[in-house]
């Protein structure tokens, strides 16, 4: 309607020209044969006019056709420019306009679409990477936080909407992850187009609740020019790399002792043989009391052993509660006596008869609970272990001592540390289920 409507006017300005001119031509030729000067003044009035209606005429059309779509399709530009590409412009004026309209439409349209692609794919990546265990941080060319992962996200207590768009060394205020982004950002190493640059890989120690923390920290510099950093939790393995070393120090201590009491007792044993009878049974006494203790720590190393292994399954049947105890009175009963500690059982039948459970794991667990109870309560006190039944299918056996338990400043380790190197003065099971 609106090019029919504009080529309506054009022909109404071009009949109304045509009109104009013939009627100066009548006129002008009536003046002539009355008055030749005032003959030529109307004709050239006739002419002017009749330029001033065609250029009026030029103009119009040359604005429908150009100038007006011009100014549309740049408005459009400008917009596009900011951003807003679900703009389009209107189809108008000449053929070569409305395809340089088509053009641009189309083009819009298809940025648009790969936007979208590319925020989908930016939201599949983000969820991809908040699933991953590890801390992730990326930053652009001028340090800003373009990306950050949950685990990250905790771990340097930053919220993601506040952390995009923030300078790095502005958003984190670990000294460790700071110097560990620096290397690479300070490196002197040629950075080529199109590749990854240098990178680097070093332990960072981080204090989070009054705990040390030690993370794999990996940083490397990307092939758009930001930065990659990496923070993988290495606090357990480390612990457990600990303990383990704990465990064949302190094995190898209670190794030695019974050994070398075995070497003396067999040396005194050889020279007194046959001399003094009293002596040498005694020695036998003695040779026999540490070689059942090896036995029994081989055994409990045998036990360790089973329990850490993926394939254990354990043999469940039902175990009558006072052979549970009775083990317990039986191995450690004298224990208890020369430490000068009570001992005290409730192994009540009436309350919990039986027990479903592995018996051997279940001795393995409560000689190592009670063991330790006996080792760090002072002569007078008390290891007592009590059944908490909760109902049909549930008993918690509860072992409590009077020792010196644990200083509110280690209590927060008792949740890994749960071997302790006998040199520690500390009870790691003053209350134990």
């Amino acid at each position: 309607m609106t090019r029919l409507r504009t080529a309506l006017r054009t022909l109404v300005m071009v009949v109304v020209t045509s009109a104009t001119l013939s009627i100066a031509v009548a006129v002008t030729g009536r003046l002539r044969d009355a008055n030749p000067a005032t003959a030529l003044w109307t004709n050239a009035l006739v002419s002017i006019s009749t330029a001033i209606l065609l250029t009026a005429a030029f103009s119009r059309w040359l604005n429908h056709q150009w100038s007006k779509p011009a100014d549309d399709i740049t408005v459009k530009v400008q917009r596009l420019t900011g951003g807003d590409w679900s703009t389009r412009s209107s189809l108008g004026g000449s053929n070569q306009m409305q395809g340089l309209t088509v053009a641009l439409n189309l083009l819009a349209q298809d940025v648009q679409s790969q936007l979208a692609d590319l925020r989908a794919q930016r939201g599949a990546l983000q969820a991809l990477v908040d699933t991953l265990p590890d801390a992730i941080v990326t930053t652009d060319t001028r340090g800003r936080i373009v990306m950050i992962n949950q685990p990250a996200s905790r771990l340097l207590a930053l919220q993601s909407s506040q952390a995009i768009g923030k300078m790095v060394v502005a958003a984190v205020n670990d000294h460790a992850v700071l110097e560990l982004y620096d290397i690479v950002t300070t490196s002197r190493a040629p950075v080529v187009v199109g590749e990854s640059g240098p990178s680097v890989q070093r332990p960072v120690r981080l204090f989070r609740n009054g705990q040390r923390l030690t993370y794999e920290g990996f940083a490397t510099r990307m092939v758009d020019g930001g930065v990659l950093l990496l923070l993988r939790d290495m606090s357990e393995l480390t612990a457990n790399v600990q303990m383990k070393t704990d465990f064949v120090a302190n094995a190898s201590h209670e190794l030695r002792t019974p050994i070398a009491a075995i070497k003396i007792a067999f040396e005194t044993l050889r020279d007194v043989y046959g001399d003094d009878a009293v002596q040498a049974d005694r020695c036998v006494q003695i040779i026999d009391g540490h070689l059942f203790r090896l036995e029994e720590m081989l055994r409990d190393l045998l036990d360790l052993s089973r329990v850490e292994s993926p394939d254990l399954k354990p043999q469940m049947h039902d175990v009558p509660v006072p052979d549970v105890f009775g083990q317990i009175r039986a191995s450690l009963g004298a224990f208890a006596r020369e430490k000068l500690v009570e001992l005290k059982l409730t192994d009540s039948p009436d309350a919990v008869p039986t027990l479903y459970t592995d018996e051997r794991l279940l001795n393995l667990i409560l000689k190592n609970l009670v063991e330790n109870s006996i080792k760090f309560t002072p002569p007078g006190g008390s290891v007592a272990i009590e059944l908490e039944s909760h109902g049909d299918d549930a008993v918690s056996i509860v072992v409590i001592d009077t020792g010196i338990g644990i200083p509110p400043e280690l209590a927060i380790f008792t949740s890994r540390a749960l071997y302790q190197p006998l040199k520690l003065a500390v009870d790691p099971f003053a209350t134990s289920s």
